[in-house]
Parts: C-alpha cells; structure tokens; sequence
C-alpha cells in the first residue's frame, strides 16, 4: 500500500552526504505538511556533522544524542525514520561502518502516525539504493547499542 507521500530531493542529498561524502553521523527524516497539504513528504528534520573522526568515543556521543531524539520523539507520540553511520569493530579487530536505516514507531505513537510511517516506508526505502541494513524499531530496547552491535556483527558474519 502506497501513501501518496512524497520523498523530497533533500533526502536523497542528505543519504548521498551520509553515505558517500560521510558528512553525518546520521540523519532524521519526518513526515511533513509541503505545499499546503496535509503530511504529505518525507524531510530531513535534523543531521548531526561528523568530526571525520571514526572511533568509539564519536560513536558513543553521536548514538546517546539519537538516542535522546528517539526518547523525546516518543515522549511526543511521533515516528520518524532515521539513517546512522554506524561503526563497529568487527571480530578481527578491524572497523567497519555501515549505514542503518531505522524505521522508528513507538508503541505509544498515535494510530494515525504508525499508519502513515508504515505505508510510506517502502517507498523511501526504494529510493535509498545501497542501504546496510533496516530496522524496524518500536522501542527503546530495539534500538539499544548493545541490540544494534550485535545485528551488525551477525550480518558481517555471514559476508
């Protein structure tokens, strides 16, 4: 099922800024009113600048902040999507970054918005060539570091 919703060009510059150019640590897409209409295309809402810098200690600050973001999205019974350039070590010592796509929606999120989140994320997944992986993620413990290290170092793995 298809939403109508629109996924505006600064998306897909912010996810080549993510991906390629390594510009952000993540980024936070929303839903929003666009030309007078009602929720009707998906925009970045907020971006966090990478120090360039790939390490535990960014890593730590820059997940704890999405975090936060999370925490207060929920707080507001709201859905987002969300990209992370999340790094890990892997098994042999080595670092390895992989950009995540989260689908955020909280239990506690409205009816209304969980529908709406749910319709339109095929259709912005389609447009984001080349993405890790996904995560569909309804609370704190589906996003938790611990939870997202240890999906990463399971698909590395099994590459």
């Amino acid at each position: 099922m298809s939403s109508g919703v629109q996924v505006l060009e600064e998306c897909l510059t912010a996810y080549n800024d993510i991906k390629k150019n390594k510009k952000y640590v993540y980024v936070i897409f929303k839903i929003v009113d666009h030309n007078g209409k009602a929720l009707s295309a998906i925009s970045v809402d907020r971006t966090s600048c990478s120090t360039g810098q790939k390490d535990q200690e960014e890593q730590g600050k820059a997940y704890q902040e999405f975090l936060d973001y999370l925490r207060d999205t929920e707080e507001k019974r709201e859905c987002c999507y969300a990209l992370f350039d999340y790094g890990y070590t892997q098994e042999n010592s080595t670092w390895k970054n992989s950009v995540i796509f989260f689908s955020w929606n909280p239990e506690n999120a409205t009816i209304k918005q969980k529908m709406l989140y749910t319709a339109s994320v095929k259709n912005f997944l389609a447009k984001l060539e080349g993405i890790g992986k996904t995560i569909q993620a309804n609370s704190m413990d589906d996003v938790a570091e611990s939870t997202i290290k240890a999906k990463c170092l399971k698909s590395s793995r099994a590459t």
